[in-house]
């Protein structure tokens, strides 16, 4: 059938050609493909699905095109990079974070009783929790925080309310102003690594963990064979909450012992 024919009209022998199959779809070639109308938005929501599905690794400017159905060099009107692109996806999973202004606005869910913001230790666990939460809801992007600083508009209500908690409580300003990097190296890690971890089933692991040190030679390791099973306890919920304590009674220190010049802080200026 020639290109100007077409289904059942008569083919080059004069006579009619049959019509397709009614389950069988219409061939779309070049421009006669629809093109989903793009914005930035979807662009996003695309990279953050390429994520989820097959890793942080995985997430390349083409590999989002293919997922929307566009060519690589259509998402360079709403992106100008990876780089970029990878900064968007964080900024809209920390916007589901529901953190409190200044003024009490909708978010107020965020933090312990006694107000909006309520105790400073009680806030930061619970921003720390709402953190390892978004990153178990959207596997593959903790991975992408590691040696990034996810920065943008999203933060900025949120993290004005928190240094202001944490100022009025007494902290130095510069504990201050390096809690968030502190707080999100911990939690990006630990989400991380427990998105990676080899180990299927670790309540078998930690009891032949636990079984081998205690086999161990107890005079060459007394402190291994003694404390096994306490180096083999608690669940990765356990682990985290433990080192978020260790974190908020560190800070909790510079109350009464301000940082001193062993600690290194950054001269102003």
């Amino acid at each position: 059938m020639s290109a100007s024919e077409t289904p059942g009209t008569s083919g080059s022998s004069g006579q009619p050609e049959p019509p397709e199959p009614p389950w069988r779809t219409a061939p779309r070639r070049g421009r006669s493909v629809p093109r989903p109308p793009l914005s930035r938005e979807l662009v996003v929501s695309a990279a953050l699905k390429v994520i989820e599905v097959d890793g942080g690794d995985a997430l390349t400017m083409r590999r989002v095109a293919e997922e929307i159905g566009v060519s690589a060099s259509a998402l360079y009107g709403y992106v100008a990079n990876k780089e970029e692109l990878v900064q968007l996806v964080l900024e809209q999973i920390i916007g589901e974070i529901q953190l409190p202004t200044s003024s009490g606005g909708s978010g107020e869910r965020l933090g312990g009783p006694g107000g909006p913001g309520g105790d400073w230790q009680d806030l930061m666990r619970t921003f720390a929790r709402e953190m390892l939460g978004i990153f178990k809801r959207h596997p593959g992007v903790a991975g992408l925080t590691m040696g990034r600083v996810p920065f943008g508009p999203s933060m900025l209500k949120g993290s004005e309310y928190i240094l202001g908690q944490l100022r009025a409580a007494g902290l130095p300003d510069q504990v201050v102003a390096f809690v968030g990097d502190l707080g999100g190296l911990y939690v990006g890690a630990l989400a991380y690594e427990q998105e990676v971890t080899p180990i299927a089933e670790p309540g078998e692991f930690a009891a032949q963990a636990a079984a081998w040190l205690k086999s161990l030679p107890k005079d060459e390791f007394p402190n291994m064979v003694e404390l096994a099973d306490l180096l083999t306890a608690g669940t990765p919920e356990d682990r985290f909450e433990w080192g978020l304590d260790v974190i908020i009674r560190g800070l909790a220190s510079y109350l009464t012992s301000p940082p001193t010049a062993e600690a290194h802080w950054p001269q102003p200026g």
